[in-house]
């Protein structure tokens, strides 16, 4: 006998539920619905949790809801762009949306991190018609391995070293 198919729309997380009272044979099926809490604000509240609203988050208000909330994080992190060790540097973000936790978002908002990748971005914008003449490529190369010349291509980018 083949099970019969669910009722509810395939991205549902759902509960089959056999009741186990009696001679109960039906079974019902439920939506998976998860109350989630803690203290996500990291700050003193004296509401008592009867007190507290609970907010009701789905696909359609999540991002509303997120930036209600004003999400943030600071914070020191270990610097993986300095060459000295145990240097740290400040990382502020703010969360308003679903794509904010995007790697590329992210860039956008460490200053350091995006000149790195805008950097990228134009040697691989020079790279495309200009790697494949021998000439340019030695050039490159020697502008990179020269510290001079390096020193002074960062300066001129506004980038310190």
């Amino acid at each position: 006998m083949a099970k019969e198919a669910s009722i509810a729309p395939k991205e549902r997380v759902n509960i089959v539920y056999k009741p186990a009272v009696g001679d109960a044979k039906e079974e019902v099926e439920l939506p998976l619905k998860v109350l989630v809490m803690g203290d996500f604000t990291m700050e003193a509240d004296d509401t008592p949790i009867e007190d507290r609203e609970a907010v009701n988050i789905d696909k359609d208000n999540f991002n509303d809801a997120l930036k209600s909330y004003n999400v943030k994080l600071d914070a020191m992190v270990e610097n993986k762009l300095s060459d000295e060790p145990d240097d740290e540097m400040r990382v502020e973000l703010d969360f308003n949306s679903l794509s904010d936790f995007n790697p590329d978002a992210i860039v956008e908002k460490i200053p350091e991190l995006k000149k790195l990748v805008e950097l990228r971005n134009a040697l691989k914008a020079v790279k495309g018609p200009l790697g494949n003449i021998p000439e340019f490529k030695k050039r490159l190369n020697e502008l990179v391995t020269d510290p001079g010349a390096k020193e002074r291509i960062l300066k001129e980018l506004g980038i310190e070293e």
